[in-house]
């Protein structure tokens, strides 16, 4: 499964305070333990600092790439100019993921070429202007709608990740139920994958380590392909580690016994 490390978001105010300070250096060992603890690729999310977003995702693209020259990076951001600015920045050796298109086509006429020039992976939500279904069905006939449309443009499928979109279950008990539903509904459409961004499901709940760790063990098990979380999060990874050596996803439980061994697993 392919874990985009989540914690370069400046909706935390230290992110936040690292942005407006430019401070490179803890930026840096925040991206580096999180590639550490698992992370393929880390996401990076400039939306929420001091109005200067386009100029700070340029800043923090050219220090990741400087250093990290093999970074794979989600750019996310709901404005089409940032996620420009920072694809534009890019000149490193990894994959670009673009966070995100949804089902409205203003959207994704302004996104979808941008995937196709940088030869971007583009994550979509679930959702259209009239809002996001409740049901595991409505999930997957926008999911076939969209699908339908990025083809017709050229994008290939198998580039394409569905987030089903998690809502707390702290308000909305039915919520997790569906969204499990709608992944094998989702996968079933050929060559698209699945995501979600993990701890929406625990929002208002106490201990929500373990909500996010059993939720992510259930939704592997029904064919999540990745997620958007954080991977310094022992106990997730801990259920993690499980999950695979459980499904023989982990050959010989490899992956687990190394996790043991380094000391992540509780």
């Amino acid at each position: 499964m392919f874990i985009i490390g989540e914690k370069i978001n400046s909706t935390r105010s230290s992110i936040k305070e690292m942005f407006k300070t430019r401070n490179a250096g803890l930026i840096l060992n925040l991206v580096r333990s999180q590639l550490a603890a698992g992370a393929s690729a880390i996401d990076v999310n400039c939306a929420v600092t001091t109005g200067s977003e386009l100029e700070d995702m340029d800043w923090v693209i050219s220090v990741l790439q400087s250093e990290i020259p093999d970074i794979n990076l989600c750019i996310d951001s709901p404005n089409f100019l940032a996620l420009e600015k920072g694809l534009s920045a890019y000149k490193g050796k990894g994959e670009l993921i673009i966070n995100s298109i949804t089902g409205e086509e203003s959207r994704i006429k302004n996104i979808l070429p941008l995937a196709l020039k940088y030869g971007a992976k583009l994550i979509a939500l679930t959702m259209t202007e009239e809002g996001m279904p409740d049901t595991a069905e409505g999930r997957f006939e926008i999911a076939r709608k969209i699908s339908d449309r990025v083809k017709r443009d050229g994008f290939k499928e198998e580039n394409l990740y569905f987030d089903p979109l998690i809502r707390p279950i702290s308000t909305e008990p039915n919520q997790a139920r569906e969204f499990l539903k709608s992944i094998p509904m989702i996968k079933s459409l050929g060559a698209v994958k699945t995501i979600c961004g993990l701890s929406n499901v625990s929002f208002g709940l106490p201990d929500r380590s373990l909500i996010n760790s059993v939720f992510l063990s259930m939704a592997m098990q029904n064919g999540l392909d990745a997620a958007i979380m954080d991977p310094l999060d022992n106990k997730v990874m801990s259920g993690f580690y499980a999950s695979g050596a459980l499904m023989g996803a982990d050959e010989y439980c490899q992956a687990y016994i190394k996790a043991f061994r380094d000391g992540l697993l509780v």
